[in-house]
């Protein structure tokens, strides 16, 4: 791992996308031996067999002491058969910053297979008009496709002004909150699970349908039309919602 010379190491933890047993995780909480330069961290971890990886997802916490991590690039290198992926990153790691994002996904650059492109996917979250239809809660979301899925992201920062999930943005009594989400091309959206953590006054919130937008012609719709409450509609926090 290559930070930037001028950012701090926080925690942080990397998942890899691999043909053949899904997903896996290094994290920093896990017994590991870290060497640490003035601009390089080394992790040994030991695994099992990985596979072909095509895609890590970077993510770091979101601690008020850390104001940003600059990743330059991430080497994953197999120690038995001295295989190295590398992975040009070159972004924050920060909501301050560019995408005000705290987890990337970046493809591998190897010259046997493809390099797979990165998409900024736009979620659109479309709540309800009833009565406490909206929430304070954190909202989060996964978009899974045929090559797998984004993991759990929280949509931080609204493309739209005001508060998040509040009457502020309204089309048709609708509140309209939109979100771009950074990820590895996911080929061909298939579901979205999305969900609220239960935090503050208001839970539960009345969800209309969820677009996804991954270029300026396609959509994406995932209706749902009902609440994600714990006493009302799905009596849950979080649904699965698939594409019609």
């Amino acid at each position: 791992l290559i930070p930037a010379s001028n950012s701090t190491f926080p925690l942080f933890s990397v998942k890899f996308r691999n043909s053949v047993l899904g997903l896996g995780e290094i994290s920093l909480s896990e017994t590991t031996l870290t060497v640490c330069f003035s601009s390089c961290f080394l992790v040994q971890v030991e695994t099992g067999h990985l596979g072909d990886v095509y895609k890590i997802r970077i993510s770091r916490d979101d601690l008020p002491s850390f104001k940003g991590w600059h990743l330059k690039s991430f080497h994953l290198e197999d120690l038995h058969t001295k295989q190295e992926l590398k992975f040009k990153c070159n972004f924050w790691l920060t909501l301050k910053r560019e995408d005000k994002e705290l987890v990337k996904e970046f493809p591998a650059v190897t010259k046997d297979q493809k390099t797979l492109p990165v998409y900024k996917y736009v979620v659109s979250v479309y709540i309800g008009d009833p009565w406490a239809a909206e929430t304070f809660s954190n909202v989060y979301i996964t978009l899974y496709g045929k090559r797998r899925d984004t993991g759990v992201r929280k949509l931080h920062t609204s493309l739209t002004k005001g508060r998040k999930f509040q009457k502020n943005k309204l089309m048709n009594g609708t509140i309209i909150q939109s979100y771009t989400c950074r990820t590895v091309s996911l080929s061909h959206l298939q579901k979205v699970v999305i969900g609220q953590d239960g935090e503050g006054y208001g839970a539960g919130m009345s969800l209309n349908i969820v677009t996804v937008k991954e270029t300026q012609d396609s959509d994406k719709v995932f209706p749902l039309w009902n609440w994600i409450d714990t006493h009302l509609g799905l009596y849950d926090t979080v649904c699965e919602i698939v594409t019609v």
